[in-house]
């Protein structure tokens, strides 16, 4: 056999960094596809919550006919069960979609110091750190920004959950900052 044919043939760092900037592009749309997911299901699960809360006021103004509508309430409230955990798969597969197009965003620094030694594997570590800390909590703060209209409660709840990942990823680059500047001193 030829030599060529046996070894295996790694791209040059030129076509690794321009593949890795033309993913640029697919991780925008999952970012944006990831975001219109989130606000799309939490749109519609805030409509159908207001729905269903203006019908049981109705409901709970006509007792007497309440009685007759128990058997057909019981049955939207099983179907309400379902949707819940369809809505849950929706929210968890806008967060994995935020996630990769955030990862996606920054593949090139990691291209950027591949030849490095140990840097590379730290610097792709900390970019996935990065975007998973990010993708949670622009999921979260989306989701709160939705919930705010009907449940300020349940939507102050999911901001501060939100921007608590924030908190960590400034904490942990100021922790940073601060050891370098205690070693150069």
């Amino acid at each position: 056999m030829n030599q060529k044919t046996e070894d295996h043939v790694e791209p040059s760092f030129g076509k690794r960094f321009q593949t890795a900037l033309k993913n640029l592009g697919i991780g925008i749309i999952f970012l944006m596809a990831g975001l219109f997911l989130l606000w799309h299901n939490e749109t519609e699960i805030l409509e159908r919550e207001l729905r269903i809360s203006q019908a049981e006021s109705v409901l709970s103004e006509n007792q007497d006919e309440a009685s007759a509508q128990q058997g057909q309430t019981n049955t939207e409230s099983r179907n309400l069960e379902s949707t819940t955990l369809f809505n849950w798969g929706l929210r968890f597969a806008g967060w994995i979609i935020v996630f990769l197009g955030l990862a996606t965003l920054f593949k090139p620094l990691v291209v950027l110091v591949d030849k490095i030694p140990f840097l590379w594997n730290f610097v792709g570590r900390g970019i996935t750190v990065f975007a998973l800390l990010s993708s949670c909590s622009l999921t979260l703060v989306l989701l709160s920004a939705v919930w705010m209209v009907a449940r300020p409660v349940f939507g102050a709840v999911l901001l501060i959950s939100g921007i608590v990942p924030l908190f960590i990823l400034y904490r942990s680059g100021r922790r940073a900052r601060l050891r370098h500047a205690l070693r150069n001193a």
